[in-house]
């Protein structure tokens, strides 16, 4: 048995793969191939080591000390590898873009037998192809775009929707961000744009051809950028206005931001201070001073409201006008029924469609 050369188009088009990354930790997590296992050679500061013997010393001397720091880790770094085969999975191993790294762990598998694959041009070249495929926009899809005020229930109608069996792309889930000035408060960091990048890609990868779901967005969902190819998706995307009463739209934006216990902490509460310096021009020094103090408070329900007439609504409120007509309307106070009046509807329309 020997290793082999695979490209990432025929990566790509495999349906079971183990994919076993071999950069260092803190490269991994700053970009890695969905799914992929990351079986570092070398911990973060050794490869760190190894950068600055290179830049000072040169190659010779800097691959000399990368097979010392490689040496006592073999047995090991092989083991687990082999572990992640589950029967005749094709294991596919890379690091950045193809070169020693990963050459180094396939020949030594190839030595003990260990039958396994080279990603060429590793983790660039996977890059390369995936943003290659977002502008070729392959995809047989039809966006179906939720359009809403907030608070409106878009998301947990999505949340349906997926229940239901219904492909759904959640952007906003996959941003780790509530898309608005806000939209970060209680919330871990976002992931990084090129692991965005991928996740959006793997989910476009797992739909079947038909219907997809979705909320409208702009161009950015906190600090990560849409891909152009899903931005145009739901700029033509078939609209879907859902509506909402006040008090239940109120109740469900306190509920979603402190998590049901009408409480903040006082890092989110800090948080949500420094939000509400972005927006104070628009709401003015009177009714923000009102919005601090009822926050201070507790009084979530009445800042919320305050928030959504003079600052969401008026802002939502072109869009919205300006994305005219709907294909249909809907009331998120129920997101049940408001999920199955959209499939009901999505469904009878895109088959009459399509004969």
């Amino acid at each position: 048995m020997t290793w082999r050369e695979i490209t990432a188009e025929e990566l790509n088009s495999l349906k079971k793969v183990v994919i076993v990354d071999v950069r260092s930790p803190c490269e991994f997590a700053e970009e890695h191939i969905p799914n992929a296992i990351n079986v570092p050679l070398f911990t973060d500061a050794e490869r760190e080591t190894i950068g600055t013997i290179y830049a000072l010393e040169g190659e010779a001397v800097a691959r000399r000390q990368g097979l010392k720091l490689i040496s006592p880790k073999i047995p090991e770094l092989i083991d687990e590898i082999m572990s992640k085969r589950v029967g005749s999975t094709p294991v596919v191993v890379h690091c950045w873009r193809g070169g020693l790294r990963s050459e180094s762990v396939v020949s030594l598998l190839s030595i003990i037998g260990f039958d396994c694959w080279r990603l060429t041009g590793g983790y660039k070249a996977w890059r390369k192809e995936m943003l290659s495929e977002f502008d070729d926009d392959p995809y047989a899809l039809t966006m179906v775009v939720l359009h809403g005020h907030t608070g409106t229930g878009k998301t947990e109608i999505l949340g349906k929707l997926k229940e239901m069996g219904q492909s759904v792309l959640d952007l906003e889930g996959i941003a780790n961000h509530r898309g608005s000035v806000f939209g970060a408060l209680g919330l871990g960091p976002q992931p990084t744009q090129k692991n965005f990048d991928a996740a959006i890609w793997e989910a476009v990868h797992s739909f079947s051809p038909g219907l997809v779901f979705v909320e409208a967005e702009g161009k950015k969902i906190g600090r990560l950028l849409l891909p152009k190819f899903v931005f145009d998706r739901i700029q033509y995307g078939n609209r879907v206005l859902v509506e909402g009463s006040l008090g239940a739209r109120c109740q469900r934006i306190v509920r979603d931001y402190t998590e049901g216990s009408k409480r903040l902490s006082s890092a989110a509460k800090q948080q949500a201070m420094q939000s509400l310096e972005v927006i104070k021009e628009r709401l003015g020094g009177q009714k923000l001073a009102e919005v601090k103090r009822l926050a201070e408070v507790n009084d979530f329900s009445s800042v919320v409201a305050i928030l959504l007439a003079d600052y969401y609504d008026p802002l939502y409120s072109k869009g919205i006008a300006n994305n005219q007509p709907y294909e249909l309307t809907v009331n998120g106070d129920d997101p049940d029924l408001a999920a199955e009046t959209i499939v009901k509807h999505c469904f009878t329309a895109h088959t009459i469609q399509n004969h």
